[in-house]
């Protein structure tokens, strides 16, 4: 049987438990469905696919690191673990996680890559930087790479991920962003084609989701299973126990917020967000402890949005309010006594409610669902959905079994409600640019801007990285167009030692900058304002 340690299969698994505590400070605590998921994927004689269906706050990133301690016992099955995630902030919460606990890790992302392969036992890496380096394109050497100088280590790349495990996490991101779709079953279609074991976590799983992974998995030969924690699991035990009141409301937020307790107002937009945090501090009443008060969106640079979360990680036991945007919905370890949130869809609520009441000793918490705020930016009709049933069913925030068939309803049953998103000529594109040995970095290159140049986005839409000191920031095209309008960034063209000021004069100028640097063309976007580090770049 594959992957046994000298008849001490788990051996690797306690190793990791272990050292994730010590580090941590925690006394472990059993997780069944972590070790059933361990031996299924290193027991099995066929390539693994897993789903592993877990709520927040439950630890699935054991996982990850008890298997990256095992390959590092026997590589007969994978060399590697490369865990992929949608977001930058919770890579850096992982990698500070893993870098405490074993030091046997790496990042690697657009702008701030610790290494240039995937080499390391565990490597940590965005869903955009993976997907890039499958398609043979280190991002880094676009430049060399369309100068015709080298070919940006692009077959190496690729084989560190096909001899690897791939871990897929918080996947219901990539399933539901129309940006990132097609790219993403491109890469979960090329990765089984290879046959490499691949783990899916998720909090949300609709039937949909499930359906479209098990047509890849049986198509090529996968032992394909979908684990979820049951009755009788410590974890959902202590969440039956817990006394979480979910209500209904219209009005401002901060209406709703209880001095004296753990508060998050949760919002769907970084201008909402910012709005509400300057009527805190102009309104005393609401807030009298002013050094309490927490404002965390996407328009931050990392190292202030790193400083404001170790803040927030200190006042564990601590009253405080926290105004955030979706910045704060995964990867961010807090927890609250009362959270008011937008509505939005199941999913994304989901995200937010795993914040509530999180850490195990907690048992009572309120959380308030504001029926009246924006739906953007997600389809009104999801969110309309989920708040309609969700009045019509009590839910538990880390209990599946209580929100599986709200998941299901909301976000599909059949795989049509997903592929009706999916660019078939574009996915038939990349899995030719990943699968064809003959097609190099360069004739990828050359695909890939002949398709940006078409107004194809491959991944995330035109998104700018906006220059902040030495740290980048991502703005979409109509935020640059308000930024210039404001004389608070610079556009320019670098050519060798001259500098060429661009002019951005509406949208179409501001799309025209972000494909252009999609293209790999030497533009900078600089901002010249007054940095807030209270508000980010509102």
């Amino acid at each position: 049987m594959a992957g046994t340690l000298g008849g001490t299969p788990m051996k690797a698994f306690e190793e990791a438990l272990q050292k994730l505590a010590e580090a941590k400070g925690f006394r472990p605590e059993p997780r069944p469905l972590l070790e059933q998921a361990f031996r299924f994927i290193t027991t099995s004689d066929k390539p693994s696919f897993l789903i592993l269906q877990a709520p927040t706050g439950y630890g699935k990133t054991l996982l990850s690191f008890a298997l990256a301690v095992h390959s590092l016992y026997d590589a007969s099955i994978f060399d590697r673990v490369i865990h992929v995630l949608p977001m930058r902030s919770i890579i850096e919460d992982i990698q500070k996680t893993a870098e405490e606990a074993f030091r046997f890790s790496r990042t690697k992302m657009m702008g701030s890559s610790g290494e240039f392969l995937h080499l390391f036992p565990l490597n940590i890496t965005t869903a955009d930087t993976f997907t890039w380096d499958l398609l043979k394109l280190n991002t880094k050497k676009w430049h060399r790479v369309k100068a015709g100088l080298e070919f940006g280590y692009d077959y190496l790349t690729q084989a560190s991920i096909l001899t690897s495990l791939v871990i897929l996490d918080e996947a219901h991101f990539l399933v539901e962003d129309k940006s990132m779709v097609t790219a993403f079953l491109s890469v979960v279609e090329f990765l089984t084609s290879q046959r490499v074991p691949v783990v899916v976590m998720t909090a949300t799983l609709s039937e949909a989701h499930r359906k479209i992974f098990e047509k890849y998995a049986n198509k090529n030969g996968y032992e394909f299973r979908v684990l979820t924690p049951q009755n009788g699991d410590p974890f959902i035990e202590r969440e039956l126990k817990k006394e979480i009141e979910i209500e209904f409301k219209t009005g401002n937020p901060l209406e709703f917020i209880e001095p004296g307790k753990r508060n998050a107002v949760i919002v769907n937009s970084v201008k909402r967000a910012v709005e509400l945090y300057d009527e805190v501090l102009k309104s005393p009443g609401f807030w009298p402890d002013r050094e309490k008060v927490l404002l965390i969106h996407g328009r931050m640079t990392p190292s202030h949005k790193r400083k404001l979360i170790e803040q927030l990680r200190k006042w564990k036991n601590e009253e405080f309010l926290l105004i955030g945007t979706q910045a704060v919905e995964a990867g961010v370890d807090f927890s609250v006594d009362v959270m008011v949130t937008d509505r939005a869809p199941i999913n994304a609520l989901l995200q937010r409610f795993g914040r509530v009441a999180r850490y195990g000793g907690e048992r009572k918490a309120r959380i308030i669902v504001l029926e009246d705020a924006p739906p953007g930016p997600y389809p009104e009709d999801k969110v309309e959905k989920t708040v309609k049933l969700m009045k019509e069913t009590k839910i538990l925030p880390r209990v599946p079994e209580t929100y599986q068939s709200i998941v299901t309803e909301v976000h599909g049953s059949k795989p049509s409600s997903i592929n009706k998103n999916v660019n078939r000529e574009l996915k038939r594109e990349l899995l030719k640019l990943m699968a064809d040995p003959t097609k190099r970095a360069t004739l990828v290159l050359d695909t890939i801007e002949s398709l940006t140049a078409g107004g194809v986005s491959v991944m995330r839409g035109f998104l700018i990285p906006l220059l902040v000191g030495d740290e980048t920031v991502l703005i979409s095209p109509r935020k640059l167009m308000e930024l210039y309008s404001r004389g608070e960034v610079r556009v320019v063209r670098v050519s060798g030692q001259r500098e060429e000021e661009l002019q951005v004069r509406g949208l179409n100028d501001a799309y025209s900058v972000a494909k252009s640097i999609a293209l790999g063309k030497d533009i900078e976007v600089i901002f010249t304002g007054q940095y807030d580090m209270e508000r980010g770049i509102p």
